[in-house]
C-alpha cells in the first residue's frame, strides 16, 4: 500500500514539513539565537561589572573601616558619615570603573566571539579596505557628530537645569588637582574604554546583529551602544557616534580604523574636559564655537564619504566572513527578520529597561 501524501507535502507516517518551510524555519531560529546572544552577552557585561564592582568595594571599604575602627573605637553618628563620604573620592570611583568594564568588557568579547563561531564566524582584524584618506573623513566624520550633540547637549542643558550625570559621576569625569586621578582618566577614556567597547560593540554585538541585514545591524547597535551608556547625556551622543564606528567597521571590513575613530572622539572628549577644568564657565562660548567648525568639518566628511563609498554594501562591506558562511535570505524575509525579530527577543528588552532604568537614576538636577 502506498503512503498518502497530503497537499502540503507532509504525510501521515512521517509529517516533515516542505524543504522550503523547514529551510526558513532554520534560518529564523538560527538568526533569533544570534540576536538574543548579542543582548546576552552585553548582560553578562553587565553582570560581570557590577560583580566586580562589589568585590572591590567592599574588600576596600572593609580595609578602610577596620583603619578607621582602630583609630577611633567609638565613633559617633556624623563621623562615621563623615567617613564614608571621604572614600567615595573621584579617584577610587574612576579606579573602580576602569577595573569593572576593563574586565568585563575583555571576558565578554571572548565569550561572544567563542558564541560567534559557532554562528557566523568572521574575521575582526583584517587589512583595512578603506584608503587613508577615506579613514581621515571617518574621523573628522565622527568629531562632527561629536560637535552636534555637544550643540544638543548645550541647548538641553540650558532649557531644562539638568544634567543627565548624577555629581558623583561628574566629579569621576572631570579634570582636578589629582594628578593620578588625570592620568588614569586619560588613559581609561582614550585607550581602555575606546579598544574594549569596540571589540564588544562592534566586534560581538553588531556582528551578531547582522546575519540578515549589515544595514540594519549598523542601525541597530548604534542605538544600543548609545543606551548602554546608561545615562541620558551620553545616550544620544553614543547612538551618533556609533552609527560613524558602525559605517567605519563595515567599510573597512576592520575593527582596526573603529578603534581609532573611537580613540579620537574620545581624546577630543578630554581636550574639552582640560579646557572647562582651566577656564570654568568661561569654556561655554569657546566650546560652542568649536563644536560649531567641528559641525562643519563633519558634514563636509560625510558627504565625501557617501559620495566616495556610498551606504552599505550587502553583498560587499562587513567582516570577511568564513568560506560558505552567507546566509541566504529572501528579500520579503528581512523585514521578518530584523527589527520585528529583534523586538520579540527577551534579552533585548531586559538590556533596554536597566539601563532605561539607570538613566533615569541619574537624573540629578544639577544648575547650570
Amino acid at each position: 500500500m502506498s503512503e498518502y501524501v497530503m497537499p502540503n507535502g507532509q504525510s501521515f507516517d512521517n509529517p516533515v514539513p516542505p524543504v522550503n518551510q523547514s529551510g526558513e524555519y532554520e534560518i529564523k531560529c538560527k538568526v533569533k539565537k544570534s540576536y538574543n546572544w548579542a543582548g546576552g552577552v552585553m548582560l553578562i557585561q553587565l553582570a560581570i561589572a557590577f560583580a566586580v564592582q562589589f568585590a572591590v568595594s567592599m574588600v576596600y571599604s572593609t580595609v578602610k573601616m577596620a583603619e578607621f575602627m582602630l583609630e577611633n573605637p567609638q565613633p559617633s553618628v556624623e563621623e562615621m558619615t563623615e567617613f564614608t563620604m571621604s572614600i567615595q573620592t573621584p579617584f577610587y570611583l574612576l579606579l573602580v570603573n576602569t577595573l569593572c568594564y576593563l574586565i568585563a568588557n575583555f571576558a565578554c568579547f571572548f565569550i561572544g566571539k567563542g558564541v560567534s563561531k559557532t554562528l557566523f564566524p568572521v574575521k575582526l582584524f583584517s587589512k583595512n579596505k578603506l584608503g587613508v584618506p577615506d579613514s581621515l573623513l571617518c574621523v573628522a566624520a565622527i568629531l562632527g557628530l561629536q560637535g552636534l550633540s555637544m550643540i544638543v547637549q548645550f541647548i538641553t542643558m540650558s532649557i531644562t537645569k539638568v544634567s543627565g550625570i548624577n555629581e558623583a559621576t561628574a566629579s569621576m569625569m572631570s579634570f582636578s588637582d589629582n594628578i593620578a586621578h588625570n592620568v588614569l582618566m586619560i588613559v581609561y577614556f582614550v585607550i581602555i574604554a575606546a579598544v574594549t567597547e569596540e571589540l564588544l560593540c562592534r566586534g560581538v554585538m553588531m556582528k551578531m546583529l547582522s546575519p540578515v541585514s549589515k544595514t540594519f545591524a549598523l542601525v541597530a547597535s548604534a542605538v544600543l551602544f548609545g543606551v548602554m551608556h546608561g545615562n541620558f547625556n551620553q545616550m544620544f551622543n553614543g547612538a551618533l557616534l556609533g552609527l560613524v564606528l558602525g559605517y567605519a567597521a563595515m567599510k573597512s571590513g576592520s575593527l582596526k580604523l573603529p578603534i581609532i575613530c573611537h580613540m579620537a572622539a574620545n581624546t577630543n572628549a578630554m581636550i574639552l574636559a582640560a579646557l572647562e577644568y582651566k577656564l570654568g564657565e568661561g569654556a561655554g562660548i569657546i566650546e560652542v564655537i568649536y563644536a560649531a567648525i567641528l559641525i562643519v568639518v563633519g558634514i563636509v566628511s560625510i558627504i565625501m564619504l557617501y559620495k566616495r563609498n556610498g551606504l552599505i554594501n550587502e553583498e560587499e562591506d562587513g567582516f570577511p566572513a568564513a568560506d560558505g558562511d552567507k546566509l541566504e535570505v529572501e528579500p520579503e524575509q528581512k523585514k521578518q527578520l530584523t527589527w520585528k525579530l529583534l523586538l520579540k527577543s527577551p534579552t533585548f528588552w531586559i538590556f533596554l529597561v536597566i539601563y532605561i532604568f539607570t538613566a533615569i537614576i541619574m537624573l540629578t538636577p544639577i544648575t547650570v
